[in-house]
């Protein structure tokens, strides 16, 4: 006896919408930062969380938590993916990085 097999329809509807959900999210970011607006970290990760760009950074999460809450240790490589994946230029994501360091830094070097 032959068993019928069940043809499932290929419905990519969910990962369609996944995509597009990403998309929004680094197309926000992206907007955020080119227009200056962005100026924290909790900014930042209210758009996109600490795990998922992570992630997208291809950083360990405990390594990327360490990076943002010390900004001097972010490579110029971490800065180079940061400024493909959110679509900027590299002179944006190094600004946005260097804001953070001098706000956490309490060197008279950085004080106006």
């Amino acid at each position: 006896m032959a068993q019928s097999v069940i043809i499932k329809p290929t419905d990519n509807t969910a990962q369609l919408k996944k995509e597009s959900h990403r998309s929004n999210r680094l197309n926000s970011v992206k907007n955020e930062l080119e227009s200056g607006h962005m100026t924290n970290w909790g900014q930042l990760f209210a758009i996109i969380s600490e795990t998922k760009l992570s992630i997208e950074l291809g950083i360990s999460f405990y390594a990327f938590r360490r990076k943002w809450q010390d900004p001097g240790e972010f490579t110029l490589k971490d800065l180079m993916r940061m400024a493909a994946l959110f679509r900027v230029k590299y002179d944006t994501i190094s600004k946005f990085i260097w804001d953070m360091i001098k706000a956490k830094s309490k060197s008279k070097i950085f004080k106006d």
